[in-house]
């Protein structure tokens, strides 16, 4: 009886040292971990349903059920790659999404969830001019508390600060495997892969090296174009056939003020801005900047941040509603009660109400 004690007693030791145990028994908790490992691979060439393959196979190690999705990467590569992007739902936890890649893996691991204990696993892989780069993510959680519903928590919580007191740890170092196992495959396969980031930065056994991809730095952007004084404007505002509906709009609403005007002095002649070049192009940087040119929240929360480059590319873009209300109130509305009035004259200009 006296061993049986003794070993109660390590027990309740070992947890109070590990979990804050007596702190956790007057209620319940739940502790999550993230991780995040970003593999480059720098070959344009490599057979991307080989490395799907290595990524499902190491997921499966404890995400025994995955779900496989193949993507719709842009026609044309940006130089830097997207990533992947982690969003908390509305229970909570966390989730990641992913937005032009070639394909992405998903899957769950409840081998412990009768002890309060789950993992979610989402692996990406996106394309870029030079290659590829895959991202595997994992969102660890625990539960701990004598007053947490599920009576096996108690158990798992004192499993977890035995298997801490001898260097174990909980089933979050799973993941770290995980990892392990995707360099192993890429390895068999020969092919060139580099680990540019990590987090957390100190798991074992992985080595991050400097990332020689450079992200593309934002463009200046230019302050808007003062209005031409009748005098020098043109009788007629010319424009191509193909201009967006925003910008016709636009044209629309400044053809009375000129239409009377007086002209000194014969305008140039200038070319017709080809517009539809134009929007491909912004569409191009939203995308690399990892925005939709065709969301209307992306759009909103440019305005209402005042980014003056994301809504310049947005309203070139012509693929949002500049006059649609959010919550009662228009885009221009929102620029002008924050404040951003170079934002409020560059939707106006834009034909903007």
């Amino acid at each position: 009886m006296k061993g049986k004690w003794g070993l109660v007693l390590l027990a309740a030791s070992s947890v109070v040292q590990a979990q804050s145990f007596l702190g956790d028994l007057g209620g319940s908790t739940t502790r999550e971990k993230m991780f995040l490992a970003v593999y480059d691979l720098p070959d344009a060439n490599i057979d991307t349903a080989v490395v799907e393959q290595i990524a499902l196979d190491a997921m499966r190690l404890y995400a025994r059920n995955a779900r496989v999705q193949h993507g719709l990467p842009a026609a044309a590569l940006p130089a830097y790659p997207a990533q992947i992007k982690v969003e908390r739902t509305p229970g909570g936890g966390q989730k990641a999404s992913c937005d032009g890649e070639v394909f992405s893996l998903e899957g769950l691991d409840t081998s412990m969830s009768g002890y309060g204990e789950g993992t979610y696993h989402r692996a990406c892989l996106f394309p870029y001019a030079g290659g590829y780069r895959l991202n595997y993510f994992a969102a660890h959680s625990a539960q701990s508390g004598a007053g947490n519903q599920n009576p096996n928590v108690l158990a798992a919580m004192l499993g977890r600060a035995m298997a801490s007191a001898v260097g174990i740890g909980d089933t979050s170092s799973f993941v770290n495997k995980i990892f392990g196992r995707i360099e192993e495959g890429l390895g068999k396969q020969s092919m060139p892969y580099r680990l540019v980031q990590l987090h957390p930065k100190t798991l074992e056994g992985r080595v991050v090296v400097t990332d020689t991809l450079v992200r593309p730095s934002a463009p200046a952007v230019a302050a808007p174009a003062a209005v031409p004084t009748p005098a020098v404007m043109p009788a007629a505002v010319v424009v191509p056939q193909n201009m967006p509906p925003e910008l016709r709009a636009m044209q629309q609403a400044l053809q009375p003020r000129y239409a009377n005007s007086v002209t000194t002095s014969a305008p140039a002649t200038a070319k017709p801005v080809d517009s539809s070049t134009a929007a491909i192009s912004a569409r191009k940087e939203l995308h690399a900047m990892g925005l939709q040119y065709f969301s209307q929240d992306q759009f909103v929360a440019a305005v209402k941040r005042g980014d003056q480059l994301a809504v310049n590319l947005f309203v070139t873009a012509a693929g949002v509603d500049l006059n649609a209300p959010s919550n009662g109130v228009r885009p221009l509305g929102l620029a002008e009660s924050a404040g951003h009035s170079a934002v409020a004259e560059m939707l106006r200009t834009a034909g903007a109400k």
